[in-house]
């Protein structure tokens, strides 16, 4: 304060120097990590959160480093953080190892930090070079039974081991809190569960990896076998410890019913006082009854887990103190019977007990809990079905027999009637069903004859006997309306169920004692009518009855739904209903029943045109109602208001007196707002419906009788407005209405109804949002203009502060935010004074601001103490203000001298429950404490009266929880005191740990006393547990530590006996003192003179049928003998009579199970006894194993019994498993040879002829201690044993699941059982006839509705096995339905056969009509009329079978509730169209080919089909294999098939059936002859169809290049159009190469194949377009040899083709894929031989010049010319090897002749003739090349003849032509052809047609085929050459020898 005077206003420099207080002193930001632990490398965010949160900080990023001297850490700033960042987050980037890191933040010039943040550490696993933690031992789980060790290494001297625990305040504290720090190593064990993380921190500052560690407690779990025991039995009992260690002792218990303690007690088993080693425990000749318990104890001294929970072992044996009996004594037993159990035995008290299981949990339960305990008896009724275990515990701790009783859902009887309205004399079938239905019942036939008032008697029916059998009974010659009910009977005593529900079966027909009419006799009644019911006859007392069918029936009297008078029942319904009305007599007779429905009252709905108009509009109104009839007339009313009423009063409209026929009216000239309504009459106006709900036509023009204004007159109205409307006009009375529409509905309502309504004005004020019509109404019956009001929500203010804790003198910035946000707000500033009068704050405006503020932030300068704030906003003139924000307090520490606050105890840290007092001091006596508390969800203040007690200046308070919040005083005048933070923490608890807990005779025990949380200031307190017999211990003060000790620890010098300790805290003054800490014990083997400790037997081992005990000796007469032991969970210290039985100085006690602990004694004078370590062990359990298991006869059978765990000292012992039926077990007679036992595990039984079964078990030590037996395994035989045979019925292969079975025993004895046994996955199962069928002397019956595979045999009474049997259990197979015939005539019969497996007596067939269901994709099935019943037969005949139709059956079994699915529906096909479905198939053709798009239409009375299809294999939907698109489906087939095709309609019906086939498409395969040709030459094309078929055409196209699609198109020869019916073409003059296609068409509408693969004709002969060149330039290539080709012409893009011809097939590709294609040039090497005809081909189609290329992998080789070598030129040969050397000595062949042999190496040809043309090779050295082909063109020479000539050689030559001719004809006509004939077509030729000029000519010849020539030739092929010139009229003899010829060819092959 004395600062603050020295900043005076004009020293503003030294007034920031001298007198800046800190705002941040007292802040503390938060940090948090992210991720918490990461992985090497990664990335770690940190956020510095600053509460409360301000704009204006920077952030500071600081490395928390170790200061493990100095017990803290110091900061050191992040590289790159020194400026600070404005973001509240920082990245740190690689982090590898655990960090730690700390935050502040600072803002103002000069800049103010705030305090450090907590550090926050950043966990790695990653060890760190100069830091590393080791845990030890190292395991997954840890235990409280562990002594755990971490261990720091690295290049420190100075290491701390740190924990960090996640608990609700988080916990982080140092090794010396909680274990011993020694040098680098933290020892310590946890008797607690915990998980932490540790690491180590090192005198270099360094952290060391984290390691995360959970602390589990032990944890017993006992298991026992067999649950339910034969006499003297062996049991098993095992017990499970985690964590499972060698180093557990188990102990063994019987838990022994103690009454006083309503609880258990646990006495030792035999033997086990000390423990056992195994944990699994046998104990012998358990006969009743009994619960057994165990745990298990380890180290020194001895730490036990807690007791396993019991679990009994039950014997339906009496015991002879206790048994237990039910009534009654019924098989079953239901709920609702009354069950009596009957405890009887020794006297004394008893308790019955019950065990349950369900699937979640297992639950054991007192009688008292379920029922009622009367002594020995419990009486209980069960409301639900269940299955439970009871048996009877006495006083004396005996266990009776144990039940198994099952409680049924009692039955209910359920009548159903044939028929529910009956003509007269018919028959009625009654059916009594109960549910749950069992078999066994006698049923019970009744006639329900009523009874007032309103009941049934029930009279037998009165045909002899009442009770049947059967479920069902017939009431013959049925003639008036009667009832029937049924019950059933069950067992012996007989239970009956109840009556069922009685059921009428209605007659129209009176009973002349009975009769009933209805009033009015109309066909429709309506809801508005009043009906009345009158009942005639013989009876003066009568009821009426209605039955309404709805979710449940519903049946009641008329005094329910009307009114009753006498023999009359007058009702009216108010909704619509149907129901059967009857009378009934007091004398019994039912009479006539009527069926009425209440039809609901038509209410027309009314609609207007348009609700808001224009003045003089016409208004259209319409009337609607349902439902909708000729008969109605319609009235139209105008709404008139009526204020006295507060109604509307309906006038008709002038011209609508008589009513409209139309159910619309036009109002014409409407100018005002105005209502209407209409309604409908019928009947001649006899009948009216109500008047419709009205409806408005609103106008905004105001009325001059009636007017509305609205005030505040302006656009938006809001709801904190205050609103008027006012109505003005000529009434005095008025009433101002609103019209609401919302989402669901319309409102209209009255101004009272939501506002205040005075004369003429309603005012009201809107607290929600809402839009709405008002309008005025006055009381002479005028409406006022129409309003349309909309109400929007008044903003909310919301006020923030910063900073919420102040330094004095420091500036606040309020901002007060309105939401939803808008502009013109203007913003008033408010300081919020105390009124303590009103227990809330007054607003008192800042002075300088009473005019408000434009902006929404405001500064308060100077502000010194604590204070509070508000704010609000204002707009719009007049000016609407929000409401006021929530007040917002500023807090200051600094004292106000008008008011201060002190708090008591003045100590830094509180504690729940602790009495804290706040002290208000001032100048006033009037006070209020406040208290502000911020949670994660919401923030609170209150006053003290609500969470303490203020009395005067002072508020008293504790707090039971943990708790952190700001306290302040508000006074009278108003004024505010200092604010105090007070954060509320639990007192902690103190721990105390011992080390060591065994401590060597004379050594030092340490004590360590944590409390939780720790902290500094604690004073420890030690003392010395000194039992207390009575109450525990007593606690004496250690001598030396009367003031407590600063330290946490404490050491005990000179430790010689067992003792007992313990600790607590305190703090503060006056002091606060902690609980006492738990005592811990410190064990010691030593005995002590004045107590000792012994243990009988005196063994080393100890097991669970063992009796244990533990004898005290000493100087005291009183004792009591402790154990201590350690469980998963927790650890456990109790006294003797806990878990044994204590006598005087000894505690004798048996354990259950497996169980390790420390016992010691505690005498009556204060001493402990020597400390001893007990585990009790199970006995181990033997296994048998047989082999093998079905042995041959006189076979040996190998036994092998396995104890676990093994040992070496086992003796084994063998038996013969005896059948006891008595006993319902076995006996075990041991093997004759073998009774002293053997030292193997290993016995053979040689010469084993029957079925036998084994045991064995295993024995050691002296006296020999047993096992328990194994359990029996079995050696099964086929063969029959004459004391024991079984036999199965029937006897066949294949047994079913609806066989009866019968297995028979026969042999020498009169007492047999069956078993058998059932191997699955994972467990075995052996049972009992009893189990799963009835056993009826030496027979078994039994059915078995699931497939199962079992071995069976039988058991004697005299111990005797019969014989095995093998048994598998089928299900029925799916029955196969077959029609005949398939495809059917008009009302042709149908034989539909059904036949299922197995084929046994007792099956009847259902016979079903396959109806489509379209919304399944399947079938319905119908019963057909004549097979309700089934037949026996399992075939069935339908006659007059017109259309398509489809069937399905079942197959079921009189003797089994049992019956097969549905067969796959089988069809019978018509090609009959149904009227309702037809179907017609698109295109209309011979065949269907694949790839054809054929379409299925429906047509029919149905507007929902699907198609569907048979073929071969299966039915399916078009949707499978096509698209169904409405009632079209299309599809195409890609193969083969032939399927039944029909439509289905969505009502069910089936169309014709069609056939369709999908042939193969035409495989197409074009051959060409020759393939080389030379000029002009003749081109045979032959286009062979697969398969061959009659009525194809052909169509023949030129294949041109497209280079663009990598492929060819195919251009129709001339004159091709309509195609060729024979299969081949000549075309004539070809002389280029080119490349042709073909194709087939077939039917009308035509199908077209697809197109042939091209084949091309090859030419050598080159053209300007396109020419072909290779380099080297020879035919004849060397493999790997680079060749080129080169394509010139008038193209840019050009592509090489070679074809090649296969051994197999012809193959055709382009360079791309066999070489390299670089715009005209193709390279390609080859690595093999290969023979190959190349060409080029153009982007403008064109193709070139074809060469032959062959690459060899010879080495020699001829060099010939590729192209052909024109007549007369010269050509040189010559012979070259692999290198290219030229050879000399050649020898050169032509056509395999000599040609030339001397020393020249070449062949010259100087000038090249015809002659010279052919193939050529050479020879050297004895080898020979391939031969080539040289080819050589003629020179076509022109002719010189003269024109005379001409004309005398033209006419020479036509006559000699004709003459050939005629010869032709003559020679064919002579080998039988009929015709012949020669046609010539000349074509339009194109104007730019390159070929243009020549002649082309069709031949049509008939000729054999010759077969197809290759591409190339080969040597043995004769040249071709065609020198046929035809010329044309007008052109030249060169002309006609390029012209191109095409022939049209007909082959003798037939196609």
């Amino acid at each position: 304060m004395g600062r603050t005077l020295l900043c005076v206003p004009g020293v503003v420099l030294l007034g920031v120097l001298l007198c800046r207080g800190n705002p941040t002193d007292k802040t503390r930001p938060v940090l948090t990590v992210s991720p918490s632990w990461l992985s090497p490398g990664a990335s770690v965010t940190l956020n510095c959160e600053v509460k409360p949160s301000s704009a204006g900080w920077r952030f500071y990023w600081y490395k928390a480093v170790p200061e493990a001297s100095q017990d803290k850490y110091k900061y050191e700033l992040v590289p790159g953080s020194a400026g600070g960042t404005k973001n509240d987050h920082y990245k740190i980037n690689g982090q590898k190892h655990t960090a730690g890191y700390a935050c502040r933040a600072g803002r103002g010039t000069p800049e103010l930090f705030t305090q450090y943040s907590e550090p926050k550490l950043v966990w790695s696993g990653a060890s760190h070079p100069a830091a590393s933690l080791t845990l030890s031992p190292m395991k997954i789980k840890h235990y409280t039974v562990d002594e755990i060790q971490l261990t720091c290494s690295g290049n420190s001297a100075v290491w701390k081991v740190r924990r960090f625990r996640q608990y609700y305040p988080s916990d982080a504290s140092d090794c010396s809190a909680w274990g011993k720090m020694t040098g680098p190593t933290c020892s310590f064990s946890s008797r607690w569960y915990q998980k932490a993380v540790y690491w180590c921190e090192s005198g270099s500052g360094e952290f060391s990896n984290a390691v995360n560690v959970t602390i589990h407690p032990p944890r017993a779990v006992l298991t026992v076998s067999p649950l339910w025991l034969s006499p003297k039995a062996p049991i098993t009992l095992s017990c499970q410890v985690e964590p499972p260690s060698t180093l557990w002792r188990y102990y063994w218990y019987r838990a022994v019913p103690d009454q006083s303690k309503y609880s258990y007690r646990y006495d030792p088993l035999r033997g086990t006082h000390k423990g056992t080693a195994t944990n699994s425990y046998a104990t012998q000749g358990q006969k009743h009854t009994a619960g057994y318990t165990c745990r298990a104890g380890r180290g020194d001294p001895e730490i036990f887990t807690d007791y396993s929970k019991i679990t009994l072992s039950w014997s339906a044996e009496s015991h002879p103190a206790a048994s237990l009996t039910v009534s009654p004594t019924r098989e079953k037993l239901f709920t609702g019977d009354e069950v009596q159990l009957k405890c009887s035995g020794s006297p004394g008290s008893w308790r019955v007990r019950r065990f349950r299981q369900s699937s979640y949990n297992s639950d054991v339960s007192d009688c008292f809990s379920w029922g009622t305990m009367s002594g020995s008896l419990c009486t209980f009724r069960s409301r639900w079905q269940q299955t439970a275990v009871y048996w009877c515990e006495s006083g004396s701790g005996q266990l009776s027999n144990a039940i198994n009783i099952t409680i049924h859902a009692a039955p209910k009887a359920v009548l159903t009637v044939s028929m529910q309205w009956a003509s007269p004399g018919a028959s009625v079938t009654l059916s009594c069903e109960v549910k749950p239905s069992s078999p066994g019942w006698k049923f019970y036939w009744y006639k329900a004859v009523p009874e007032q008032p309103d009941t049934y008697k029930y009279l037998p029916l009165n045909e002899g006997t009442h009770d049947t059998l059967q479920d069902s009974y017939v009431v013959h010659d049925q003639k008036h309306t009667a009832g029937y009910a049924c019950r059933a009977g069950w067992g012996v005593p007989e239970y009956f169920t109840n009556y069922s529900e009685p059921k009428i079966v209605w007659s129209a027909d009176s009973h002349p004692s009975a009769a009933l009419t209805v009033s009015p006799a109309r066909d429709n009644l309506y809801t508005v009518d009043e009906v009345q019911l009158t009942c005639t006859g013989s009876s003066g007392v009568w009821r009426v009855r209605r039955f309404r069918p709805y979710y449940q029936s519903d049946v009641s009297d008329c005094s329910v739904w009307g009114t009753m008078t006498e023999s009359s029942c007058i009702f009216s319904s108010p909704q619509y209903h149907k129901g059967v009305y009857w009378c009934e007599s007091g004398s019994g007779e039912f009479s006539n029943a009527v069926n009425i429905t209440i039809h609901a009252t038509p209410k027309p709905v009314l609609t207007v045109s348009t609700s808001w108009l224009s003045p003089g509009a016409s208004v259209t109104l319409s009337c609607d109602i349902k439902p909708a009839s000729a008969e109605w007339r319609f009235y139209w009313n105008k709404a008139v208001p009526d204020l006295p009423q507060n109604k509307y009063r309906y006038e008709l409209l002038s011209d609508s007196v008589s009513g409209t026929a139309q159910a619309s009216y036009v109002v014409h000239g409407e100018t005002h707002t105005a209502v209407y309504a209409c309604r409908a009459g019928r009947e001649k106006g006899q009948y009216f419906t109500d008047y419709s709900e009205p409806k408005f036509v609103w106008s905004a023009d105001s009325n001059p009788a009636a007017s509305l204004t609205v005030s505040p007159d302006r656009d938006k109205l809001y709801i904190v407005d205050d609103i008027q409307l006012k109505c003005t006009g000529s009434s005095g009375d008025w009433r101002v209405r609103r019209f609401r529409q919302s989402y669901y509905k319309a409102d209209l309502s009255d101004c009272s109804s939501w506002g205040t309504m005075a004369g003429p004005l309603c005012t009201f004020s809107n607290p929600v949002y809402r839009r709405a019509v008002y309008w005025c109404e006055s009381g002479s019956g005028q409406f006022s203009n129409a309003v349309n009001i909309t109400v929007e929500s008044a903003p909310k203010p919301q006020l923030t502060v910063s900073p919420s804790w102040l330094s004095p003198g420091v500036s606040v910035t309020l901002i007060c935010e309105v939401k939803p946000s808008s502009t013109g707000w203007r913003f008033y500033w408010y300081k919020a004074v105390p009124h303590l009068s009103k227990k809330s704050y007054k607003y008192d405006p800042l002075p300088d601001v009473t005019a408000g503020t434009v902006e929404n932030v405001y500064i308060v300068y100077g502000q010194t103490h604590t204070a509070g704030y508000v704010c609000r906003g204002g707009k719009q003139n007049p000016e609407l203000f929000t409401e006021y924000s929530e007040p917002k307090i500023v807090w200051s520490a600094a004292s106000n001298p008008e008011a201060s606050l002190t708090v008591s105890p003045e100590r830094k840290k509180l504690f729940t429950n602790e009495k804290i007092q706040l002290i208000c001091t001032g100048r006033l006596a009037d006070w209020r404490v406040r208290r502000f508390r911020q949670s994660y969800y919401q923030s609170d203040s209150s006053n003290c009266t609500v969470w303490g007690k203020m009395t005067g200046s002072s508020c008293t308070f504790t707090s039971p929880e943990s708790d952190e919040a700001v306290y302040w005083c508000e006074s009278g005048s108003g004024e505010f005191s200092n604010a105090v933070n007070i954060t509320l923490k639990p007192a902690p608890r103190p721990q105390l740990t011992v080390s060591p807990s065994w401590p060597s005779p004379g050594d030092s025990v340490t004590l360590s006393c944590e409390a939780e949380p720790p902290s500094a200031g604690w004073r420890f307190y030690w003392y010395k547990a000194v039992p207390d017999l009575s109450n525990g211990y007593t606690y004496d003060l250690l001598a030396d530590s009367i003031k407590g000790t600063v330290q946490d620890f404490y050491v005990v010098h000179g430790q010689t006996h067992t003792a007992g300790y313990a600790c607590r805290a305190g703090v503060g003054n006056p002091q606060i003192f902690t609980n006492y800490s738990e005592p811990k014990i410190v064990w010691s083997a030593d005995s002590h003179p004045a107590a000792s400790l012994a243990v009988s037997p005196d063994r080393e081992k100890f097991y669970i049928v063992d009796d244990i005990q533990l004898k005290c000796t000493g100087r005291s007469a009183d004792w009591r003998v402790r154990r201590f032991s350690y469980s998963h969970d927790q650890s456990d210290s109790s006294d003797c009579s806990s878990w044994g039985t204590m006598t005087g100085s000894s505690c004798t006690f048996s354990s259950p199970e497996q169980r390790r602990a420390v016992y010691w004694c505690e005498s009556g004078s204060g001493e402990f006894s020597n400390a001893v370590n007990i585990t009790v062990n199970y006995a181990p359990k033997p296994t048998l194993f047989v082999s093998p298991s079905w042995p041959s006869p006189g076979a040996s059978v190998t036994l092998r019994c396995e104890v676990e765990p093994p040992s070496a000292e086992w003796r084994f012992y063998w038996y013969k498993a005896v059948p006891d039926l008595s006993q319902n077990n076995y006996t075990h007679d041991p093997l004759s040879d073998v009774t002293v036992g053997t030292v193997e595990n290993v016995y053979i039984v040689f010469g084993q002829k029957n079925t036998a079964g084994f045991s064995c078990r295993a024995g050691k030590q002296n006296p020999e201690y047993f096992t328990a037996y194994s359990e029996p395994r079995f050696v099964w035989s086929a063969d029959s044993n004459p004391a024991a045979s079984l036999t199965v019925s029937p006897d066949r292969d294949k047994l079913y699941v609806v066989d009866d079975i019968q297995l028979k025993c026969t042999g020498s004895s009169a007492d047999w059982r069956v078993r058998r046994f059932r191997q699955s996955y994972d467990q075995s199962d052996v049972s009992d006839c009893s189990s799963w069928g009835t056993m009826t002397r030496s027979s078994c019956m039994f059915s078995d509705l699931q497939y199962s595979v079992a071995l069976y045999w039988c058991e004697s009474g005299s111990g005797e096995f019969s014989n095995a049997v093998n048994i598998t259990i089928n299900f029925v197979q799916t029955p196969r339905l077959t029609v005949s015939p398939s495809w059917l005539s008009p009302d042709a019969a149908v034989t539909l056969r059904c036949e299922v497996e197995p084929q046994s007596a007792g099956r009847r067939f259902y016979w079903y009509k396959a109806a489509p269901d379209l919304s399944q994709i399947k079938f319905k099935y119908d019963l057909l009329p004549d097979s309700v019943d089934g037949t026996v037969e399992n075939s069935f005949v339908i006659h007059e079978q017109k259309h398509t139709a489809g069937y399905a059956c079942i197959a079921g079994w009189e003797n089994v509730e049992y019956s097969t699915n549905y067969s796959e529906p089988q069809f019978v096909w018509s090609a009959d169209a149904h009227p309702a479905a037809s179907l017609t198939v698109s295109p209309v053709r011979e065949k269907l080919f694949t790839f054809d798009e054929v379409h299925l239409s429906c047509t029919g009375s149905s507007a929902e089909w699907r198609v569907k299809r048979l073929t071969e294999s299966s039915y399916s939907d078009c949707s499978i294999w096509g698209i169904m698109i409405g009632s079209l489906c299309s599809f195409s087939s890609r193969w083969f098939h032939k399927a039944v095709y029909w439509c289905e309609s969505g009502s069910g019906e089936f169309s014709n059936a069609v056939n369709i086939t999908i042939h193969l498409a035409p495989m197409l395969h074009l051959t060409v002859s020759p393939s080389w040709l030379s000029h002009g030459a003749s081109v045979n094309l032959n286009c062979e169809v697969d398969p061959p078929s009659e009525g194809y055409r052909f169509y023949w196209y030129e294949a041109v290049p497209d280079l663009s699609r990598n492929g060819y198109r195919y251009e129709l020869l001339p004159d091709n159009v309509n195609g060729t019916r024979q299969d081949s073409l000549v075309i004539h003059g070809q002389r280029h190469t080119a490349g042709y296609a073909c194709r087939v068409g077939y039917g009308n509408p035509e199908f077209l194949s697809r197109y042939s693969e091209p084949k091309f004709v090859c030419s050598p002969v080159s053209r300007p377009a396109a020419s072909l060149s290779v380099s080297p330039d020879r035919e004849q290539h060397f493999t790997s040899e680079s060749v080129t080709l080169n394509c010139g012409g008038n193209s840019t893009e050009w592509r090489v083709m070679v074809t090649s011809e296969l051994s197999f097939s012809s193959y055709t590709d382009s360079c791309s894929t066999w070489g390299a294609m670089n715009g005209s040039l193709c390279t390609f090497s080859s690595p093999q031989y290969s023979k190959a005809t190349l060409w080029c081909e153009s982007e403008s189609g064109e193709l070139s010049n074809a060469v032959n290329l062959t690459v060899q992998d010879e080495d020699l080789l001829l060099v010939s010319p590729v192209h052909p070598v024109t007549e007369g030129a010269s050509v040189t040969l010559s012979c070259i090897t692999r290198e290219e050397n030229k050879l000399s000595n050649v020898t050169f062949y032509h056509n395999n002749k000599l040609r030339q042999n001397d020393d020249r190496g070449e062949l010259n040809i100087s000038a090249v003739s015809q002659s010279d043309e052919g193939f050529y090779k050479c020879e050297h050295s004895g080898k020979v090349s391939s031969q080539s082909w040289v080819a050589v063109e003629a020179v076509l020479k022109q002719s010189s003849s003269s024109f005379p000539v001409m004309w005398a050689v033209g006419p020479v030559c036509g006559i000699v032509l004709v003459v050939l001719l005629l010869l032709l004809i003559r020679f064919i006509r002579f080998k039988g052809t009929s015709y012949f004939y020669d046609l010539v077509r000349p074509t339009k030729e194109p104007e730019n047609d390159p070929k243009k000029g020549q002649s082309i000519s069709y031949s049509l010849l008939n000729f054999k085929n010759t077969g197809n020539m290759r591409c190339y030739l080969e040597p043995d092929d004769s040249p071709v050459n065609y020198d046929l010139r035809v010329g044309a009229a007008g052109r030249s003899s060169s002309a006609a020898a390029n012209a191109a010829v095409y022939s049209e060819v007909k082959s003798d092959s037939g196609y």
